[in-house]
């Protein structure tokens, strides 16, 4: 099965018992929770959902996750883009230990983009696009540096 998914349900205990899949893509804009850690909403992450089971037996939803997000670099506060490349094996509960097996297939992508995301993304050292002023030592010219170096003229 593949689609561009809004909002799709799935049994997991089901999906993994039968070894069904699900692919597709989801615009940047539907991931609602990520927003805060992006420069805009361009783009769309693509997805696989494969169900199956481990070595013992157990059933496991094996996830694919690629795309590309623009976060914003914290050296020089433009644009990065980051390429998403997540695969993931999850554990699924049954019998008891679960209230009810059913799965959103967005929140579960979203979920395992979030965990994936830096804590800190910034260009590689040297890499910040122009634009970016450095002075003789290669340090950043920051708002910081400006104002120590009004106060020094000031005195």
């Amino acid at each position: 099965m593949s689609a561009q998914v809004a909002q799709a349900l799935i049994d997991s205990l089901e999906f993994a018992r039968t070894g069904q899949s699900l692919s597709g893509s989801l615009p940047v804009p539907a991931l609602t929770r990520l927003q805060d850690s992006l420069v805009d909403e361009l783009g769309e992450v693509r997805f696989e959902v494969r169900g199956g089971h481990d070595t013992r037996r157990r059933p496991v939803l094996m996830l694919e996750i690629s795309g590309v997000l623009h976060l914003q670099c914290q050296r020089c506060l433009g644009a990065l883009d980051y390429a998403l490349q997540r695969s993931s094996t999850l554990l699924l509960a049954s019998g008891g230990e679960a209230d009810s097996s059913e799965l959103d297939v967005t929140g579960l992508v979203e979920d395992e983009i979030l965990l994936s995301l830096p804590y800190a993304p910034r260009h590689g050292e040297g890499q910040c696009p122009p634009g970016v002023r450095t002075v003789a030592g290669g340090d950043k010219v920051t708002a910081f540096a400006k104002l120590a170096a009004l106060k020094r003229n000031s005195n």
